[in-house]
């Protein structure tokens, strides 16, 4: 059988040989039915031409990384849709192979010509020393470029650092716990404007609603609870023009709660990351006051039934705040969870921090949500129906949630508060509930979230890192 037979054909196709190349910085190297290995030394920037498209193939060591360490992750985007403005990327992990194809989970969402991309089925692996770019499709022929090696000055982790050094400015200086008379102030500021906040329908005693109401043509960034974990908070907000896109008025940031009290069991009791998380997020609603919305959760207050393993983390907030701030300022926070809305929505999603009410409601009820402790309660404490937790919400209470409202049946349905596992930060159409997911935002290693690109609402993943060790350490500017 001769190489030009139809086996010898397909053999070609599927396992394309593999050549070592080490690159010069910014000439084309064409894959036309060919695969190619590349050394990795440093940290490597590529871009990948086909056709209309092009993309960036960026390191991403994270912070921290040792000079030259490696093997690192890198990431996949167009610099067009993920650099200036939100958009969609793939991660491609040391032992993995990412492959770029139409039936890849939202991936098409990356691609601003995904048409040129997924019919030269083209993929990258990673193998720690090396990566190996393959496009088996001959006639259209892709074209790789070296377009850096870095040691620190990386395009991903330069734009992180500069969004970071703008959050410090934001809240005034390093990021510790705010003096009490600053911080009292802060809070004031907050409830002040809260008091009178657009797309904010007031109650039938003029107070703000239970509802914030988002434009359509705003980019929604929706983030699940923190606990504490300011480190994750600015992992969000130095990562993909988040920061960009709050500043120029088009993307909305929404915390769904619980946003307080550590998740780490032997840091249940500590209280202090709790203030300056709670710092943080009323400077940036001052900053930010039409785009920045804190959804309440069930850790929101200081009763005594929130508990973690045992440990009252409501009474020791409490107590905290006194001891700390003082009962005025106790009593502007009690204030703030009041004020603050416990739903978001706009055309492209429906949020909440625990569950949909578990009866039947009008829109009207839930502005004036404060009257129905009993819709409350199910909004900040309630759990999908599991064999578990049997009196939790079904399938018909979310689809009768989505109605209440007038929002089409399948606008996606975000919540938190409800961990489906030890693993996750994501969870996708949890209870066998289409379109309803759970997101957490507190874990140690990574950060889910989600956020709207093409108009679809996107599940996204970062790597936390220790940012607030890093933006402490910095020099102060200027």
């Amino acid at each position: 059988m001769t190489s030009n037979s139809l086996w010898g054909k397909i053999k070609r196709y599927f396992q394309p040989a593999l050549e070592t190349v080490i690159p010069e910085l910014s000439k084309k190297i064409r894959l036309s039915g060919t695969a190619i290995r590349i050394p990795i030394h440093g940290y490597p920037e590529f871009r990948i031409e086909m056709g209309k498209q092009e993309l960036i193939l960026a390191p991403d060591p994270g912070f921290g990384a040792s000079r030259g360490e490696s093997p690192c992750d890198f990431l996949l985007f167009d610099s067009g849709r993920y650099i200036s403005q939100i958009g969609h990327f793939e991660r491609l992990a040391p032992g993995k192979t990412l492959i770029l194809e139409s039936s890849a989970h939202n991936q098409k969402y990356v691609f601003s010509s995904p048409r040129d991309v997924f019919r030269r089925q083209f993929s990258i692996k990673h193998t720690g020393d090396s990566l190996i770019f393959k496009d088996p499709v001959l006639e259209l022929g892709t074209y790789v470029t070296l377009t850096g090696v870095g040691e620190g000055n990386l395009r991903v982790d330069t734009r992180r650092k500069a969004a970071l050094q703008r959050i410090r400015e934001i809240y005034g200086g390093p990021l510790v716990p705010l003096p009490p008379e600053m911080a009292i102030e802060t809070i004031k500021e907050v409830n002040d404007f809260l008091r009178g906040a657009s797309g904010h329908p007031k109650d039938a005693e003029g107070n703000p609603g239970g509802i914030i109401e988002l434009p359509d043509s705003v980019t929604p960034i929706l983030v699940g609870d923190l606990h504490a974990s300011v480190d994750n908070l600015l992992t969000v907000l130095s990562e993909n023009a988040f920061l960009d896109n709050l500043e120029n008025g088009t993307a909305a940031l929404v915390i769904l709660g619980d946003a307080v009290h550590e998740e780490d069991s032997e840091r249940l009791k500590e209280m202090g990351s709790s203030l300056l998380m709670m710092d943080l997020i009323f400077k940036l609603k001052l900053r930010f006051p039409d785009n920045v919305h804190y959804l309440i959760g069930n850790h929101d207050s200081f009763f005594d039934e929130v508990m973690k393993r045992g440990i009252p983390q409501g009474l020791l907030w409490d107590k905290h705040v006194v001891s700390v701030r003082g009962e005025d300022y106790r009593s502007e926070m009690q204030l703030f969870y009041r004020l603050a809305p416990l739903l978001a929505l706009s055309v492209h999603f429906l949020a909440c921090h625990a569950g949909p009410p578990r009866k039947s409601v009008s829109r009207q009820m839930l502005v004036d949500i404060r009257k129905y402790p009993d819709v409350v309660h199910d909004m900040t404490w309630n759990r999908v129906r599991t064999t578990a937790f049997p009196a939790g919400y079904t399938s018909s209470d979310v689809r009768q949630f989505r109605k209440s409202l007038e929002l089409e049946s399948d606008t996606p349905f975000m919540v938190g508060h409800n961990m489906c596992s030890s693993e996750g930060t994501l969870w996708l159409n949890v209870g066998d509930i289409k379109r309803h997911h759970v997101v957490i935002s507190s874990r140690s290693d990574k950060v889910g979230l989600f956020t709207c690109v093409d108009g679809k609402m996107i599940p996204q993943i970062y790597q936390s890192a220790s940012l607030v060790q890093w933006l402490n350490e910095q020099p102060p500017i200027g």
